[in-house]
């Protein structure tokens, strides 16, 4: 397996690509954005070996699709790839989300059909999906920062759930759709932006 890293995606081949047209036609390729780096390890006593890896220098990876999450495992031969590998994931994880500014999808919370957006700036908005009144912006329902914040949670399928504390506690909204995508979104949102303050996330 090959694999590449781009300023959006990461993407594998069967072997490397010496066509243009093969460069085009990955076997799987993934959003940085929605992947993770959630493991890596670089020998038996890390307590973290992974059978048939001991000895070995590793690291994991987790991506959120529309067919939930995916997993994979990588093999790397020195510490300066693992370095490398970690260090591209993670700041191209990063730079995408300051890319992409916001993202926006369409759900159902307590009866009414709106759209929520995820803005890298401004947090959690939602609202009608189109104003009722022509020349009129769409209503917004609600309004949160990140600060606000407490627990998000899903079920896997189509369910989000998102809890700012305070009186109005948790909101329930159907994605009608596999919620990982946007899960992973918001991870990485909230991790680039506590980066950017020079912390560590």
């Amino acid at each position: 397996m090959f694999a590449v890293i781009t300023n959006k995606d990461v993407m594998f081949y069967e072997c490397a690509p010496w066509l243009k047209e093969a460069w085009a036609s990955p076997v799987r390729s993934y959003p940085l954005i929605t992947t993770r780096l959630v493991h890596s390890t670089a020998n038996r006593h890390s307590g973290n070996v992974v059978a048939g890896f001991a000895d070995v220098i590793i690291f994991t990876t987790r991506s959120g699709t529309r067919q939930g999450v995916e997993s994979r495992t990588f093999k790397l031969e020195t510490h300066r790839d693992l370095a490398n590998w970690a260090r591209a994931l993670v700041q191209g994880a990063h730079n995408a989300a300051a890319d992409m500014k916001e993202v926006t999808c369409a759900c159902t919370w307590n009866g009414e059909e709106g759209e929520l957006v995820v803005d890298y700036e401004n947090g959690f908005i939602l609202r009608e999906i189109h104003s009722s009144e022509e020349g009129k912006r769409p209503k917004v329902f609600w309004h949160y920062s990140y600060e606000s914040l407490r627990m998000s949670a899903d079920d896997g399928h189509r369910i989000l759930w998102l809890d700012f504390g305070g009186e109005d506690g948790e909101k329930e909204l159907d994605l009608h759709t596999c919620p990982k995508p946007l899960v992973f979104i918001i991870h990485t949102f909230l991790s680039a932006k506590v980066n950017r303050l020079g912390l560590f996330a």
